[in-house]
């Protein structure tokens, strides 16, 4: 039995690191021979590592997953800060998804003492696009958690630019939620929480209801 529930009917081998992409980690399994990926995968691992590590914004980001970044973009003669912002503003065009799309395009549920949460993520270089739909996000997030058998779903969207996230508040529960786990105070129907970039090693480790 894993960390997480996963369980398995026998011993399997399972390679762990504390590194911010997997793309990394296949890199560096690869050893030598990574030198002769084709040019198509060094991208998909460089995409995959700047994606992950939001252009290294992200504290989940280490020193390593950098330097393999760097290493990447140097044999394919990528400038990273022009390729990563290209990489944001595609990813930022979110006006053909549906609200329920947007919940639950980057999204994970955990429960928190006895309370099942969808925690969806929104990473953009430009908040105000999704903001602007704030208020059908917040009726798609009642029908999205009944769908799905959670008590609530949480929506944070991160601004990768200005290294913040916005968690929308639709109702008392998300309320106190933004209290207990961020200590903000939320008065209206968003609350700003500065320096939030990251759900694996900021949200998750400090919710609380």
């Amino acid at each position: 039995k894993l960390v997480g529930g996963l369980e398995t009917k026998g011993p399997i081998d399972i390679t762990l690191r504390p590194l911010a992409c997997t793309a990394t980690i296949m890199h560096d399994l690869m050893g030598e021979d990574a030198a002769k990926m084709p040019e198509a995968v060094k991208g998909a691992a460089l995409t995959c590592i700047l994606s992950d590590t939001l252009e290294f914004r992200s504290p989940t980001t280490t020193a390593h997953d950098k330097a393999v970044a760097e290493k990447l973009a140097g044999e394919l003669g990528i400038n990273i800060s022009e390729y990563a912002a290209e990489m944001f503003a595609a990813k930022s065009d979110v006006s053909s998804f549906s609200d329920a799309e947007l919940i639950r395009m980057d999204s994970k549920e955990y429960e928190v003492d006895g309370t099942k949460f969808r925690v969806s993520v929104l990473e953009t270089t430009a908040p105000g696009v999704v903001l602007d739909r704030k208020a059908s996000l917040m009726d798609s997030m009642t029908s999205v958690a009944a769908e799905d058998g959670v008590d609530q779903v949480l929506l944070f969207v991160v601004d990768i630019l200005n290294e913040e996230a916005t968690l929308l508040v639709p109702n008392d529960l998300v309320k106190t939620v933004a209290a207990k786990s961020f200590g903000a105070d939320a008065a209206g129907d968003t609350v700003v929480l500065p320096g939030i970039m990251s759900r694996k090693k900021q949200i998750i480790p400090n919710l609380k209801v």
